[in-house]
């Protein structure tokens, strides 16, 4: 889990700055919120995103707290189902971190210039790939209790006393 949450924070971090308007990393006159409108983005999504919140930071540290939800002993407070529905849903960022990869080692076809510089593309990466790797695992434990422990929890059976 820790290892998703700390694989997951420079791309919340950087997503984060660039909502803030920070410019580190993007090419010379790309507008995130531009691209967002050219793409068809809700305009409620580019308003946030004008305003200092980008909704996919928002998504990431959503994961993440769902993650914990999965292996933390709150988490056995929440409907399991719908837990383990959107966890199963969530570990689909890990197929989509490694062709994210892929794309970003064999670079574009030349055509049209890279919104992002080289340096953006390892913290996507990882945060696709722990997040939905947090996301497995917390789904696997949440399902499997057996799996599942907690400090001073008991395997089931008789009472000591009695």
């Amino acid at each position: 889990m820790a290892l998703g949450i700390a694989a997951a924070v420079p791309y919340i971090a950087v997503k984060s700055y660039w909502a803030a308007g920070g410019r580190a990393g993007l090419a010379d006159g790309f507008d995130v919120a531009d691209e967002f409108t050219r793409n068809g983005a809700p305009d409620a999504l580019v308003w946030l995103e004008q305003h200092g919140v980008d909704f996919t930071a928002v998504l990431a540290l959503t994961g993440l707290a769902l993650a914990c939800a999965l292996v933390r002993p709150w988490g056995r407070h929440l409907p399991r189902r719908p837990l383990l529905v959107l966890a199963c849903a969530g570990t689909l960022l890990v197929p989509y971190g490694l062709l994210t990869a892929l794309l970003a080692l064999t670079g574009n076809d030349g055509s049209a210039g890279t919104p992002i510089t080289g340096w953006i593309a390892p913290a996507g990466v990882g945060a696709f790939l722990g997040i939905g790797t947090a996301l497995g695992v917390g789904a696997w434990s949440h399902r499997h209790p057996e799996h599942r422990r907690t400090t001073g929890a008991r395997a089931a059976g008789p009472s000591p006393r009695g």
